[in-house]
C-alpha cells in the first residue's frame, strides 16, 4: 500500500514537471506555467489524501479506545482518551419526539434555516456500514464561531433495545460528532467523540429507566451517553474544505468515528451493541450545525458550502437523496439555505483505477 501510493505521487510530480517543460516549450509564460504545476501537484496531494483516508476507514482502530496517525501512515497509534466536554449535550429530533411532547413546541422550521429536521440525507437500501461526510467547496466563508460537524445515522428499534439493555421496546440512533471549544468552557480543547441515544417507550422510561451511566432527557423519555474523546485540531470554518468526518459501524465488532484534518487523522472506537446501531443504519446526515443544546450557527452573508457525503453499503447503488423536509435528525441548526441535492452511483475498482463509495452533494448557501 505504500509503496503503491509513493508511486502514484512519483507519477503525479513527473507529469506536473512535464508540463511545465510542455508550456515552456510552446511559449507560455513563466507564472502560467507554475500555476499550471500547482495545480497539478495540489489534484495529486488530494488524491492521494483521499486514497490515504479510504485505507484508514477500511483498517480501523482494532480495540476500542482512541488513536492518532498521520499521513502516509494507515498504522493507528493508541492515546490517551478524555471526557466529553459537559456542555457538549446535542439536543435529539424535534420529530422523533413521542406525540404527547410536541403540543409545546414552537412553530416549525424556516425553510431558510438547516437542521433541526430540515435537510439532505443519503438513504440506502443495504446496511449502511460506513459513511464519510466532507466539503469539496467553501467559498465566501469569513465566520467565526464554534460549531459541531455531525454524521447522524438511522433512529429506529435495533436490537439493543431488548437484547442489551431489556426494554419492550425502543429507538436507538447514533452520532459521529466533532465538536470546537465552548465558549462556556474556556479552554476546553476540540473533541471528537460518539453520542448515543435510546427513545424509550413511556412505560419503560417510568417502570426501568436509563441504563446505569447514562443521562436522562425528559422531554423525550430518552436517554444518552457519549463515548471517549479525543482531543483534535481547531479547526476555522473557512477551513472546512480540509476536514473529512467518518463514521463506521459493526453489530459484530466496534463501531468508530474519524476525524481527519489535513494530513492527521484521530480516531474514537466503541463497542458496536452500544446501541447495534449497524442492525438499523441505512440514512446518513452530514453537516455543520451549532455547538449542542439545539444551538444554531450564524455564517456571514456571501457563505456557500458544498456538502458530500459517501456510503457504503456493499454495493455501488446510488443512494437516495432524502429530505429536505423530515430529512435530518439533528436538533442544531445552521442559517444557511439548501440547494438541490444530486446522488451518485459508485464504481468498482477497475485495473490501476480505484473504486469509489456511492454518495449524494448538495449546496447551503446565504
Amino acid at each position: 500500500m505504500h509503496s503503491e501510493k509513493i508511486m502514484f505521487h512519483m507519477r503525479r510530480m513527473i507529469l506536473a514537471t512535464a508540463i511545465l517543460g510542455l508550456l515552456g516549450a510552446v511559449g507560455v509564460s513563466p507564472s502560467v506555467a507554475a500555476q499550471e504545476t500547482n495545480d497539478v501537484a495540489a489534484q495529486a496531494q488530494k488524491e492521494a489524501l483521499d486514497t490515504w483516508h479510504k485505507s484508514l476507514k477500511q483498517t480501523p482502530p482494532p480495540t476500542e479506545g482512541c488513536f492518532h496517525t498521520t499521513y502516509p501512515s494507515v498504522i493507528w497509534e493508541k492515546e490517551a482518551c478524555v471526557p466529553v466536554a459537559a456542555h457538549r449535550v446535542v439536543l435529539p429530533p424535534r420529530f422523533a419526539k413521542p406525540a404527547k411532547h410536541i403540543q409545546a413546541e414552537s412553530a416549525p422550521v424556516a425553510t431558510d434555516t438547516v437542521g433541526d429536521g430540515n435537510d439532505y440525507n443519503a438513504t440506502t437500501s443495504s446496511l449502511t456500514t460506513s459513511a464519510t461526510g466532507s466539503f469539496p467547496s467553501v467559498k465566501g466563508v469569513t465566520a467565526k464561531g464554534n460549531y459541531t460537524l455531525q454524521l447522524n445515522t438511522t433512529i429506529g428499534s435495533s436490537s439493543a433495545c431488548n437484547a442489551t439493555y431489556g426494554y419492550s421496546s425502543c429507538s436507538t440512533w447514533e452520532q459521529f460528532i466533532y465538536g470546537t471549544t465552548g465558549e462556556d468552557v474556556s479552554g476546553t480543547p476540540p473533541q471528537a467523540y460518539i453520542q448515543n441515544w435510546i427513545f424509550l417507550s413511556d412505560d419503560d422510561y417510568s417502570s426501568i429507566g436509563c441504563p446505569s451511566g447514562w443521562g436522562s432527557y425528559d422531554p423525550q423519555d430518552a436517554c444518552y451517553e457519549d463515548s471517549a474523546a479525543v482531543n483534535t485540531a481547531n479547526v476555522a470554518l473557512a477551513n472546512l474544505g480540509s476536514v473529512k468526518l467518518s463514521g463506521s459501524a459493526s453489530t459484530k465488532g466496534n463501531d468508530t468515528v474519524i476525524f481527519t484534518y489535513g494530513t492527521t487523522a484521530k480516531s474514537v472506537s466503541q463497542s458496536g451493541r452500544t446501541v447495534s446501531i449497524g442492525s438499523i443504519w441505512k440514512q446518513s446526515e452530514f453537516n455543520v450545525v451549532g455547538n449542542g443544546g439545539g444551538s444554531g450557527l450564524s455564517f456571514n452573508k456571501g457563505s456557500s458550502l458544498t456538502v458530500n457525503i459517501q456510503v457504503a453499503d456493499g454495493t455501488t447503488t446510488a443512494p437516495t437523496c432524502a429530505g429536505p423536509t423530515n430529512g435530518g435528525t439533528t436538533g442544531e441548526t445552521n442559517n444557511l439555505t439548501l440547494g438541490k441535492c444530486t446522488a451518485k452511483a459508485g464504481t468498482a475498482a477497475k485495473g490501476t483505477t480505484a473504486a469509489t463509495n456511492p454518495s449524494i452533494q448538495f449546496t447551503e448557501s446565504n
